[in-house]
């Protein structure tokens, strides 16, 4: 899974996020926005703890 493209990383890490927000009970846009807003905060730091 290292070999992993970081677009394909990125778009797994939002779907997660995505999801965990509609189960919050956000709706799909403001899931959206949240996981947009969220992930690129999350990858760089999953990064740096590696």
């Amino acid at each position: 899974m290292a070999d992993q493209k970081p677009s394909e990383s990125r778009h797994y890490r939002f779907e997660q996020i995505r999801a965990r927000e509609l189960a919050r009970g956000a709706s799909d846009d403001e899931a959206t926005r949240i996981a947009t807003e969220t992930v690129d905060k999350v990858i760089p730091a999953e990064e740096d703890s590696k």
